[in-house]
């Protein structure tokens, strides 16, 4: 399940902690760490987000196409480590 974002002073995000289990956990193992970003709301920093968009492209490409373990989904999830969007 695709989570909705948040949107604060124009930042449109996901808080990886709200998001279900199996994504938490896959996303920690796909995920470009450069592109979480920290949030301060209320004088409290908020540390494990990312761009709404960046969680769109790793949904659509990483988690939504993650069939049965073959080359072509590990060398999907190699060019999202790098920073660089699958699609590019």
């Amino acid at each position: 399940m695709k989570v909705k974002s948040k949107i604060f002073k124009g930042i449109e995000y996901i808080q990886i902690a709200e998001l279900p289990q199996e994504q938490q956990e896959i996303l920690a193992k796909t995920l470009n760490k450069n592109i979480i970003i920290k949030i301060l709301m209320n004088g409290k920093v908020v540390r494990d987000c990312i761009q709404f968009k960046d969680y769109q492209t790793w949904y659509e490409n990483i988690f939504k196409a993650d069939p049965p373990i073959d080359d072509s989904k590990e060398k999907s999830k190699a060019i999202f480590r790098k920073g660089v969007k699958a699609n590019s």
